[in-house]
């Protein structure tokens, strides 16, 4: 009799335990981990600010101030560029956001999409593709997530493309649309900064009223792609960061 009731004593106390320590050790390796600073400003040096046959200007994050300021509070960002490039009644717009090692969360980040964002803001997506390949000057670029959106209510669309960066590679979304971030890759993404902490990390969308494919063959438009592919949206060879 001594034996079952020593065994039902001894594991509800020794699991505990051990979840315990580890959470411990796993705590204080972020402590004493070294986090590396994040780059100098470098997006303006990347991206120009004009391109052959358009105009550009600077974007508010938000329609006023105080939203802007809202915005930079919750994305917490160590640099970002929100442009918009025109040329009659045409124009397309670039936002890229940058996050230095150790500043934010991957799942933070990969919770603040159009699929979210957009969605709980009025937007419809009436058309996606995944994992969305694009070929530039002969050579892949990262795959990114293609989208088609409208107004709830009807009117005119946006078309956007965007990437996810960590570590110069892809943050996989998993091939779903992401109004509500995957509990799987949360956790995933959970276990992973505990063990290796906040990576560095790049959010680059870009938006027009025309399908993006019409500018394929922009020289204006191609400049950006040259800049973007200096900041690492060149096909990389891993693409699944998202795994620990």
């Amino acid at each position: 009799m001594s034996g079952p009731r020593k065994r039902s004593w001894w594991w509800p106390v020794i699991v505990p335990a051990i979840a315990l320590s580890v959470a411990i050790a796993m705590q204080g390796a972020l402590v004493f981990r070294e986090t590396p600073k994040p780059r100098e400003p470098h997006l303006a040096l990347a991206i120009p600010a004009t391109v052959e046959g358009w105009s550009a200007r600077e974007v508010p994050l938000g329609p006023t101030e105080f939203i802007a300021n809202e915005v930079e509070k919750v994305l917490n960002y160590d640099e970002v560029l929100n442009r918009e490039f025109f040329r009659g009644g045409e124009k397309f717009g670039l936002y890229v956001a940058y996050w230095g090692a150790g500043k934010m969360p991957t799942r933070f980040v990969a919770s603040h999409t159009p699929d979210r964002c957009w969605t709980e803001n009025g937007m419809r997506c009436v058309e996606m593709k995944f994992k969305f390949t694009e070929t530039f000057e002969g050579a892949a670029l990262q795959p990114g997530e293609w989208r088609r959106f409208e107004a709830a209510a009807g009117g005119a669309e946006t078309y956007v493309l965007y990437w996810h960066l960590v570590e110069g590679r892809i943050y996989d979304y998993g091939g779903r649309f992401n109004a509500v971030p995957s509990p799987t890759l949360w956790i995933k993404d959970a276990v992973q900064q505990a063990l290796l902490g906040s990576r560095e990390q790049y959010f680059i969308r870009i938006t027009s009223a025309e399908p993006l494919e019409n500018l394929r063959n922009d020289p204006g438009f191609a400049e950006i792609l040259r800049g973007l592919k200096r900041l690492g949206l060149a096909a990389a060879s891993r693409t699944s960061p998202s795994t620990p």
